[in-house]
């Protein structure tokens, strides 16, 4: 990925990597068009590639110590999106395949290990709703647990459909970084299909 660095972008990396979420924003605000042009182009999906953008600032965010030590910060930005449009890709793959050759008399049932990761994670994204302010967690709730769509919340709520999106948005981006800080191992387990977290992936 080819992109002219953001003006005076070592200093706001530096700033970031002490905690300035200013800066992070500015970064933010500079790099997510890129990064959701390009996710939306591979997936065809805008939802998906605003959770590749979600995705890849959480992690810069988590790892924002490392920052000061990165030479090269957009092909260091492009890594992590990469991986994780490719792993949406994948995804998305096995999804159509399953559907056209499974049903689920032939689905393996879990193991016990994996039904007790599933409740101890289950646990774990409770809390993580839980924490929401009231108005995101009425919004994933309606969505994502009821099935609404977004313009019945939007009309449940009495509010419009982009402040539904908004909503959801902010909500699933505490979810994803609270259950990424308190699951021990999540992200591996994810990858490996062992915890199938889609109310919060997908």
């Amino acid at each position: 990925m080819t992109v002219a660095p953001i003006h005076k972008e070592k200093d706001l990396l530096r700033s970031v990597s002490l905690g300035n979420e200013s800066a992070f924003r500015e970064i933010y605000d500079y790099y997510r068009p890129i990064v959701f042009t390009t996710a939306k182009r591979l997936l065809n999906e805008t939802w998906t590639a605003e959770e590749i953008v979600q995705d890849t600032f959480l992690q810069i965010w988590l790892k924002r110590k490392e920052l000061n030590n990165i030479e090269n910060f957009s092909g260091w930005l492009y890594t992590i999106a990469s991986h994780l449009t490719y792993n949406a890709l994948l995804k998305k793959d096995r999804k159509r395949k399953n559907e056209s050759q499974l049903t689920p008399s032939v689905i393996d049932p879990l193991t016990p290990a994996e039904s007790l990761l599933h409740k101890e994670y289950d646990k774990i994204l409770e809390d993580a709703v839980n924490r929401l302010p009231p108005k995101q967690k009425q919004t994933y709730i309606l969505l994502k647990k009821e099935g609404k769509k977004r313009e019945e919340a939007a009309s449940e709520l009495g509010v419009s459909p982009e402040t539904v999106k908004w909503n959801l948005e902010q909500a699933m981006r505490s979810i994803r970084a609270y259950c990424m800080a308190r699951g021990n191992g999540l992200l591996v387990l994810l990858t490996a299909g062992i915890v199938l977290l889609k109310k919060i992936f997908l």
